[in-house]
């Protein structure tokens, strides 16, 4: 009986031992160990594609930007971009890293086309000063999928993804594809299209509204009585066959995921995830109401300042102006809306910088509607009094709401006569002098 005991704890301490080891050679790899296992699979993935990587970037400030990668193995990278005609044309060669930085990550390290998205001088990029556009060049590897591979960008955590490029694709993006594709799209859809929209089964709308300048389509869904339900906005970047949703900000329709928009002749599609299309359709005028959207309990609150809207016939473009006033104060503008904050107040605001500081400037009025008028009377200003300190900046405002009288306005749709502006633009317009009006897109 002895013996048998003895026998067992031999061979108890064996298992022991054997499944110490097994427990001690799943750990074997230590963190330096498994990292540079990833950073060396993330460089063979990057050198190994034959034909290079096509990409998609979102920025912070201006939409998402398209571009064609091929990496070597000694470090170098050759890339054509969306950013211009000139970078759609010239296969730029600079120099990269695959590194641990606390993640693995790739990182663009010397000047090249991705950088003009993050240039912090204003008349290289046209970005905002000290931001450029809110781009990275620094990004951690998130994983891959199939023939694509993730990237978040390190500072403003906005993906980057890269996708396996075909023989016909880089022989496309190597002779100017960028610029081809992207004029023959403007030439569909600029003379074919003013507003533009699908239709699903049930015979609701999804309103299409691309915006050259900020590089993003807005996707609203509209029922069939005219209102707007719900919307989206979403950066796209070109390819040499379409304009890209930056993943992953697609969009659901009809039960189908839309991935990117491209064309045909004089046809514009919907391309969806599971590979069909579907044709959009062509409006003259917008398909909703701005009365039935545009207020402090609809789908759109605010008219917001963004890119430059050509072709509009007014006296003072009043957003562009404010911009152009602090600008020359050597202050930047950060955000700036004019916004319906409940049923009798909205708000004329404007977030900006000084150095490295931050303010806010805003004005409050009073509204109440009557018909077809409303009439605005401004009750009060921000408690810092920014308003009052920056007067010369906020002027063009004051001029139009005025500065404790009531004043009537009409709130209405403007046009532009620039065949480039495919959505509708808000405006509410002096009754005085319908010309006086400040205008912009409608956001939430």
């Amino acid at each position: 009986m002895k013996r048998y005991f003895l026998y067992a704890g031999v061979l108890l301490l064996a298992l022991s031992a054997c499944r110490k080891t097994e427990v001690d050679n799943l750990f074997a790899d230590s963190p330096e160990g498994r990292m540079a296992d990833t950073l060396a699979m993330i460089r063979k993935d990057l050198t190994s594609a034959p034909y290079g990587w096509k990409a998609g970037l979102q920025t912070g400030l201006k939409g998402g930007y398209g571009f064609y990668f091929q990496f070597t193995e000694d470090n170098k990278v050759k890339m054509v971009g969306d950013f211009s005609t000139t970078t759609g044309s010239t296969l730029k060669e600079s120099t990269y890293r695959v590194s641990p930085t606390g993640v693995a990550s790739l990182i663009f390290d010397t000047y090249n086309h991705i950088s003009l998205l993050q240039d912090p001088v204003p008349d290289v990029a046209g970005g905002t000063a000290g931001q450029g556009f809110r781009s990275d060049v620094e990004f951690s590897y998130q994983g891959k999928r199939g023939d694509s591979l993730f990237f978040t960008g390190k500072k403003y955590s906005l993906p980057l993804v890269l996708i396996k490029a075909t023989n016909t694709e880089q022989q496309a993006y190597q002779s100017s594809g960028l610029n081809t594709f992207s004029a023959g799209f403007a030439n569909a859809y600029n003379n074919n299209y003013v507003f533009s929209y699908a239709l699903d089964a049930q015979a609701n709308k999804l309103a299409v509204e691309v915006d050259y300048a900020s590089k993003a389509i807005k996707f609203s869904y509209v029922d069939a009585t005219g209102e707007v339900t719900s919307s989206k906005t979403s950066p796209y970047y070109y390819t040499t066959t379409d304009l890209s949703l930056v993943r992953p900000l697609f969009v659901p329709f009809a039960g189908k995921v839309i991935k990117a928009i491209s064309y045909a002749g004089t046809k514009v599609n919907l391309i969806f995830t599971d590979g069909s299309s579907q044709e959009i359709l062509n409006n003259g005028t917008p398909l909703y109401n701005i009365e039935s959207v545009f207020a402090y309990n609809k789908a759109f609150k605010k008219l917001v300042s963004g890119a430059t809207i050509p072709g509009v016939t007014a006296n003072v473009h009043i957003f562009d102006q404010v911009r152009s006033l602090f600008t020359a104060s050597s202050r930047n503008i950060t955000s700036m809306y004019f916004g319906f904050t409940n049923s009798t107040t909205a708000i004329f605001y404007i977030a900006y910088t000084s150095g490295t500081s931050s303010f806010v400037a805003s004005a409050t009025y009073e509204y109440r509607r009557q018909g077809n008028s409303i009439f605005f009377k401004r009750v009060g200003i921000d408690g810092g009094n920014n308003w009052n300190t920056r007067a010369v900046q906020v002027a063009p405002v004051n001029d139009l709401f005025g500065a404790g009288d009531e004043r009537e306005f009409t709130i209405a749709w403007t046009s532009s006569s620039s065949n480039t502006i495919k959505f509708p633009i808000g405006a509410i317009k002096s009754v005085a002098n319908p010309n006086n009006m400040l205008y912009g897109r409608l956001g939430q």
